[in-house]
């Protein structure tokens, strides 16, 4: 017997019968299959169900469930998830408050690190405003951040990496359907998550080219630095104490400062080591180009079950999109467009197309949602640097 019921009713036990929504928009290989673990929950939550079809007759009832809650935490997230409904605020019309929020956040950070290094402790009270401005703007929508967050100086990497791991982290978290207290604990972690760098020389720090063995190991002390430096910031919670000490540990133990391997490693460290380097690596650097974030997506899932957790990379790749915010595509009419709005369906974003690749030629501005069009698709992304729009 089939049976509808709200993402909030959701548990394990219970066979899903029908997801409602189509095979690309969520990671499992079958349609139709028993609910057998918390993790899987989660990741309906994350591909934005919010009500599905269950079979009663080859699993649990909703009622039985009722009776018998199995997970208060879990219960939590998944009501919270129910009462973050989807805004109606577009990316574009988000943009104006999203750039104000992004230049306050690389000003703090800026002069954080002056003080840092001048010796002075972080104040949590100076932080809270500053993520309170870029928790909202995410919440509202996230995608006018992390378009920003495309669009960097390789001559400041370090102050503006710390602002986009941090926009990155709280858009991984929302997806996830996670509570606003955690998105801000983990934007408080992003943002501050490599203040130790300012105690690693500069010459290591802004060197154009590979390390030295020597160097490497110089390097690797800013993660011990940060953790040391933060320890003295009262009221910082340990999710972000986590973000900032275990962003470069490996889901496989061969990460540092500790080598910790599996769930050793956080929650929220897991996260963050996928954060960091997805956006070290789509980066420009004074001695590289960044890659396509599309690009850069592969090698995450290349780097599953190694480098990182395969569950907390699929979800990342659910809050990022197949086509991230910022991302350059050509269309199938030939002309370039910017992505400006994830859709449900993230092989039909909305994008703002701007230039004629045939003629060279700038065109109106004009915003078209993909997933309304059936004529118009996005045949391969495109590089900034080819088309000398960086």
């Amino acid at each position: 017997m089939l049976k509808k019921i709200k993402i909030t009713e959701l548990r394990k036990g219970m066979y899903i019968h029908d997801l409602k929504c189509g095979w690309l928009n969520h990671p499992f290989t079958l349609n139709r299959f028993k609910l057998e673990k918390d993790s899987d929950i989660r990741k309906i939550i994350a591909a934005g169900v919010k009500s599905l079809e269950i079979d009663i007759s080859k699993g649990l009832d909703v009622f039985v469930e009722k009776r018998k809650p199995q997970n208060t935490k879990l219960r939590q997230a998944v009501d919270q998830r129910a009462e973050n409904k989807p805004s109606n605020i577009t990316a574009f019309e988000e943009l104006g408050k999203a750039k104000v929020a992004f230049a306050q956040a690389g000003e703090f950070i800026t002069n954080t690190m002056a003080n840092v290094k001048m010796g002075q402790h972080i104040e949590l009270e100076q932080v809270n405003p500053v993520i309170n401005k870029l928790s909202q703007s995410i919440l509202r929508n996230p995608n006018a951040l992390l378009g920003l967050s495309r669009i960097r100086n390789m001559d400041v990497y370090t102050f503006e990496h710390s602002v986009s791991f941090s926009v990155l982290m709280m858009a991984f978290a929302k997806s996830m359907g996670l509570s606003e207290k955690i998105i801000c604990e983990v934007g408080i972690g992003g943002l501050l998550h490599d203040i130790g760098k300012t105690l690693t020389p500069e010459k290591i720090l802004n060197k154009p080219g590979k390390l030295t063995d020597e160097e490497f190991v110089i390097m690797k002390e800013h993660v011990v630095h940060s953790r040391k430096i933060l320890e003295k910031t009262k009221g910082l919670s340990q999710v972000s104490m986590d973000i900032a000490a275990q962003h470069h540990e490996k889901f496989d133990g061969n990460g540092y400062p500790l080598g910790l391997k599996g769930d050793q490693i956080s929650h929220y460290g897991q996260m963050s080591a996928i954060v960091d380097v997805y956006d070290a690596l789509t980066a420009d650097r004074c001695y590289h180009t960044g890659k396509e974030p599309s690009e850069v997506l592969k090698l995450l899932v290349k780097w599953s079950g190694t480098h990182f957790n395969p569950s907390l990379v699929r979800e990342f790749i659910q809050s990022v999109g197949i086509y991230p915010a910022g991302s350059l595509v050509m269309l199938s009419n030939n002309h370039l467009a910017k992505v400006i709005d994830i859709n449900q369906n993230m092989l039909k974003p909305v994008v703002e197309v701007f230039l004629n690749a045939k003629t060279r030629s700038y065109v109106p501005r004009k915003t078209i949602d993909l997933s309304e069009s059936e004529k118009i698709t996005i045949l391969k992304v495109e590089s900034y640097e080819k088309w000398n729009l960086t």
